[in-house]
């Protein structure tokens, strides 16, 4: 699978970060994320791009150091409070390096397609947030994701499963009521283990053939 990168957000007028944020605390969990976003204190068009790339709870934390830095919103302080206009993200891979991320290239694309905006250091532009995003639109098609072997990390050891131990195959899956769905995986070694779709993305080649087993069984 290609994990695109899917659009959370998009609006021109901005939403305060702090309330979509808490909105959407659990869409944007073990993501990596690309965001567009300005400070109120700002006089001219000048906004932040950044991006987030590790799993787990990274990218709250990254947007919600903005809010701890900027504050609300409010009417008797303009200067007050940050706005979020864009979020991009997509599923943390483990088999992909930070440098190899849709998000990173997407990032960089940016930083040298807009140096002549810069307004100060590379990650603030001053330009119209539309020309950010007709941007974005075109370079999305062609940033890619390379997976790479990496190295036996905690979640491995956790498991018993060495770095080398790519996934294999999917041999069955079975649902636990109320609870997510459990796969028997085997691996390249032959050994076999149960494990859930959040576990099967942290392995070599987890996520790709977790996802074309889902998309063939009509799984989600």
């Amino acid at each position: 699978m290609n994990n695109n990168l899917k659009e959370l957000l998009k609006n021109k007028k901005g939403v305060e970060l702090k309330t979509w944020l808490e909105r959407n605390k659990e869409k944007i969990k073990d993501k990596r994320i690309f965001y567009v976003l300005k400070a109120n204190l700002e006089k001219e068009d000048v906004y932040k791009i950044g991006i987030s790339e590790r799993g787990g709870t990274s990218a709250y934390g990254r947007l919600n150091d903005y809010y701890h830095f900027y504050g609300t919103s409010s009417k008797t302080n303009p200067c007050k409070g940050v706005k979020l206009y864009l979020v991009l993200a997509n599923t943390y891979n483990v088999d992909v390096n930070a440098s190899d991320s849709k998000v990173r290239k997407l990032e960089t694309l940016l930083k040298r397609d807009f140096k002549e905006f810069r307004a100060r250091g590379e990650e603030r532009l001053n330009t119209s947030i539309d020309s950010i995003f007709e941007y974005l639109q075109k370079a999305n098609l062609i940033v890619t994701e390379t997976e790479k072997p990496v190295r036996e990390t905690p979640r491995l050891k956790e498991l018993n499963i060495g770095s080398n131990d790519a996934v294999n195959k999917i041999i069955s899956s079975s649902k636990l009521r109320n609870g997510p769905y459990i796969y028997e995986v085997e691996f390249k070694n032959k050994t076999k283990k149960k494990l859930t779709y959040d576990q099967l993305i942290g392995m070599r080649n987890g996520k790709r053939i977790a996802d074309e087993y889902n998309i063939t069984h009509q799984q989600k």
